[in-house]
């Protein structure tokens, strides 16, 4: 007989049943499609041998004015800087208080207690101790200068921390020094607040934790944008600071922008215009009881110190309808739009007297999260609740053939975590979620805007950036149990570190094996009236290196278990591979296991013939 070709469709399928998806690939992990083949991804490296403190939650790329590249990232914890292999801490400071009396210790620990009244710090902050006046309890001076985290708030006027070196009597308080606190930390996911009264005074019990609530608190996320050469960034729900690269970049840190709005959802910079825009953010400056989630504010032209409008600035604000809150906002050509949870508006600026009009796009197609959107050549992809959307002109649903697949194992309570980004180099939008199962992002979808194609994979990525700036992109992995050295040392530092990757690096996982794997739905000859039986398999793969593994499983009926018919292994040099393969339905599974696999599938050619009706 003549050789059969098997030949299927670009993209994953998984509406259908696997016999409603004959000539259809039904799973995989790590692959993409080019050209509507499929292909194993490519691999990454570490862009930095750093590991950074926290989940990052927020990462830019930009050139300052002299050419050099720069990257900043904005974790749960702190902010970071980087160029030409050097990281700088750039969190703002909260306070500085000249202490004394401030330091005990106990015999024999190395726990540590400052006395500071009215520290305003939480656990797990950041302090920094410097100009100790004496050695304490055999603990030298200098040694006792330097980073801390906090362990644990023995009250409002106290706290502990851990040393390098332990005590040899109890001591104190005694000793004077200066605490440099560093900007409260944020949650790492977004949980709510199981508190002991998030009611009305005298509503229940005192004393008794409630086991249901609806305060949300949300995770610690960033807005971080590029003005010039220099920064703006803004912490969800909180302020707004500017960096400035003037200052360089050692003991240089982000600070408050003056007049500013102290309580925003997020920030962005009109690049056409040149203003600073708050989002979700106060009515009253500097007052956050008047925190709006729906109120727009924006400085003047130019100048990001003046919020508060008159005749001889361009300053304004706007109050939108569609929606309690606004979640994300992306520039586009000529307008910048914006996402609430429920609706979508477009931001123009107009000039005098108004700066800025509004105008609503659609309906019931809010964003996620923060970072759900994306812009690229002015077409906008979101992330909605239970569904894709995009924005070319109007709001149009995307066709997705993995909609079950995405939101039936997705968390839900962890939205505000997905990260829109592109891959500009394989026309690719790319969102990064959280598994039903999992509380950091550890699934992807892919969306192939060029090729209307859809596919899945597991990855733990918590940032992404495309190339331009680095000649790779960039994205973040976080790491709960590590407690590798961080860029700077930090006594008593809990568990946890991200990594910045070089993605699209290589064919491995830093190192280790990327194993990747894809899988068709179901086929037969005759609509399964007549078994199957394979006897020759021609492969057909393109830049392999190593050895990709073709299985072949069959099965009687749609519902039966699938068996495993042969499993083949072949590298560059294999011509063909006689086989014995008989069932009534078929599929295939291309996979790679090891160091140094690479692959790209092309088409499959197989001796096959009818083998009866029993």
């Amino acid at each position: 007989m003549p050789l059969t070709q098997l030949n299927f469709q670009p993209g994953l399928d998984t509406e259908n049943t696997p016999t409603g998806a004959e000539g259809r690939w039904v799973d995989g992990d790590k692959i993409r499609f080019r050209k509507g083949l499929p292909q194993k991804i490519g691999g990454w490296t570490k862009f930095s041998a750093d590991y950074y403190v926290g989940v990052g939650r927020a990462l830019e790329q930009w050139y300052s004015l002299d050419g050099s590249r720069y990257e900043a990232l904005g974790t749960d914890r702190k902010i970071y800087v980087y160029q030409s292999g050097d990281n700088q801490d750039i969190t703002p400071i909260r306070s500085t208080d000249a202490l004394v009396n401030a330091i005990s210790t106990t015999t024999s620990s190395n726990v540590i207690t400052i006395t500071d009244t009215s520290h305003g710090a939480l656990q797990g902050d950041f302090v920094t101790l410097s100009s100790v006046s004496a050695d304490v309890a055999g603990i030298p001076a200098a040694t006792l200068d330097a980073e801390y985290e906090i362990l644990n708030i023995s009250n409002v006027n106290a706290y502990t921390i851990e040393s390098s070196a332990t005590a040899n009597a109890n001591t104190g308080p005694t000793a004077n020094c200066t605490a440099t606190y560093q900007l409260n930390i944020g949650p790492s996911i977004q949980t709510f607040g199981y508190g002991w009264g998030a009611s009305t005074w005298g509503a229940s019990t005192w004393g008794t934790p409630r086991s249901t609530s609806s305060v949300i608190l949300d995770a610690r996320l960033w807005s971080i944008n590029n003005w010039g050469e220099d920064l703006v960034i803004t912490e969800k729900d909180g302020g707004t600071y500017e960096w400035d690269l003037s200052g360089g970049m050692s003991t240089n840190r982000a600070e408050a922008i003056a007049n500013a709005p102290t309580t925003s959802t997020l920030s962005l910079i009109s690049t056409e215009t040149r203003h600073v825009i708050c989002m979700g953010t106060e009515t009253t400056i500097g007052d956050s009881t008047t925190f709006d989630k729906m109120f727009i504010r924006w400085s003047d032209q130019e100048n990001y110190n003046f919020w508060t409008p008159n005749v001889t600035n361009s300053a304004g604000s706007q109050r939108i309808a569609g929606g309690s809150e606004i979640r994300c906002a992306r520039p586009a050509k000529g307008t910048i739009l914006v996402w609430t949870d429920t609706a979508m508006q477009s931001m123009s600026f107009i000039g005098p007297p108004f700066i800025f009009g509004f105008r609503q796009l659609g309906n019931d197609c809010g964003a996620v999260g923060l970072n759900s959107a994306i812009v690229i050549d002015d077409v906008a992809y979101w992330m909605s609740d239970g569904q894709f959307f995009r924005y070319a002109g109007s709001v149009q649903e995307i066709p997705c053939p993995i909609l079950n697949h995405v939101f039936e194992d997705i968390n839900k309570v962890q939205y505000p975590q997905v990260y829109a980004a592109q891959n500009s180099n394989f026309s690719e939008v790319i969102w990064y979620y959280c598994s039903s199962s999992a509380d950091q992002n550890d699934r992807y979808v892919i969306y192939n805007y060029l090729e209307n194609s859809w596919y899945f994979g597991t990855m733990e990525r918590s940032t992404y950036q495309d190339n331009g700036v680095e000649l790779n992109p960039l994205a973040t992995e976080y790491l709960a149990t590590s407690n590798a050295s961080t860029i700077s040392t930090i006594n008593g530092l809990t568990q946890g570190r991200s990594l910045i990757y070089a993605q699209e690096s290589g064919v491995d996982a830093d190192g280790s094996a990327l194993q990747a794997y894809i899988q068709s739905g179901d086929g037969d000859i005759a609509d399964g009236e007549t078994f199957s039986f394979i006897n020759k398999v021609i492969p057909d793969f393109q830049d392999q290196t190593g050895n990709t593994v073709i299985t072949l499983s069959v099965k009687d009926y749609p519902n039966d278990t699938a068996t495993v018919g042969e499993t083949l292994t072949v590298n560059n040099t294999t011509r063909f591979v006689n086989t014995r393969i008989r069932g009534r339905q078929s599929n295939i599974k291309i996979q790679n296991n090891n160091v140094g696999d690479n692959w790209r599938f092309g088409t499959l050619r197989v001796n096959i013939k009818q083998d009866g009706k029993r």
